[in-house]
């Protein structure tokens, strides 16, 4: 039996969004029983669940076009760092639209998981991007370490931000809280796609500017493009709630923005992929071949300082959210 919104706490419904929503403190065997039947979630989940299949596809035929290279095994490394990242994001917000309404506190810990998804996907991105994407010509950091930092604070930011948000806001939401809420992603993106933005400025609106371009690096700017245009629908989609802000009820189960904005995301995360392993092709591979290892150490520095972060923001927010719904903790 399926709930209306006035039927949960409201900390679990998103606008416009009036029905279909399932009871709460059921087993999780439940909850995850209804993968398989339609409620307002379902379809939330299963993009992203279908998004990472196809991204494991995906890899895998790189991985085997990638096979007789010279430099094949630190391709391949970063081919599935690359795909990790990006199904870790996928795979996290899959999750939370699972079982975030159980109780309270799966609600935090499943969203708290999915901002985690998101920030680490952000810094990984951002390491792929600046190995083989960064032209250094167009490049605003040209000192490894400084971006490295940069992208590190900028994604434990992005992370904090958001658990920040979730815990002080309360719904309905003010337009502040969707703004410093995307704050946190929209700078990350930013720094990490400049230089590419640069690029595609001067190779396609200024006809190259006298500068000799590769098949591999036209077709790497043209997926570029289409991720970057992804991205911008997806903050669009997420910011507005079109349609159902037009027809509130009439989406709940099929067609909501949520759904949109899903399937934007994936987008995004694939074209990048798609973009990256053509600049494989552009890049010298010398420094990259001695520079792996320090990349994944700092991924799992940044992994453990995120993991940490999500641990601390629960156990601080826990207690607020119960207090604001008098659920007593014991009972969940």
């Amino acid at each position: 039996m399926l709930l209306r919104a006035v039927d949960v706490f409201d900390i679990y419904v998103e606008p416009f969004i009036y029905s279909g929503f399932r009871p709460p403190n059921q087993p999780y065997s439940y909850y995850y029983r209804s993968l398989f039947s339609l409620h307002n979630e379902t379809l939330s989940v299963w993009i992203h669940l279908f998004g990472t299949i196809i991204l494991i596809t995906q890899i895998f035929s790189q991985i085997l076009q990638v096979s007789m290279n010279s430099y094949s095994t630190i391709q391949c490394i970063y081919l599935c760092y690359n795909c990790i990242g990006a199904c870790m994001m996928l795979l996290c917000s899959a999750q939370a639209h699972l079982f975030h309404s159980r109780t309270l506190a799966d609600h935090l810990r499943s969203f708290y998981l999915d901002y985690f998804g998101i920030s680490f996907y952000g810094f990984t991105s951002g390491i792929i991007l600046y190995r083989f994407s960064h032209k250094q010509q167009f490049s605003t950091f040209t000192n490894e370490t400084s971006y490295y930092l940069i992208l590190s604070l900028l994604s434990l930011y992005s992370l904090s931000v958001a658990c920040f948000c979730k815990t002080y806001y309360r719904r309905p939401y003010p337009f502040s809280h969707k703004i410093l809420q995307c704050s946190g992603v929209l700078i990350l993106y930013l720094v990490q796609i400049w230089p590419i933005l640069n690029n595609i400025f001067y190779t396609f609106i200024l006809s190259n500017n006298g500068r000799t371009i590769i098949k591999s690096e036209e077709k790497a700017l043209v997926w570029h493009l289409i991720q970057i245009t992804s991205f911008i629908l997806s903050g669009l989609i997420f910011v507005a709630r079109i349609p159902e802000r037009f027809c509130p009820g009439s989406f709940d189960l099929c067609g909501q923005s949520h759904h949109a904005f899903h399937l934007t995301i994936f987008l995004t995360s694939f074209t990048q992929a798609n973009a990256v392993f053509e600049d494989m092709h552009t890049i010298s591979w010398n420094n990259v071949h001695y520079n792996w290892k320090k990349d994944m150490l700092l991924s799992l520095i940044v992994f453990i300082l995120e993991s940490i972060t999500v641990f601390v923001w629960f156990h601080i927010s826990r207690p607020t959210i119960e207090r604001r719904y008098k659920v007593d903790s014991k009972k969940q």
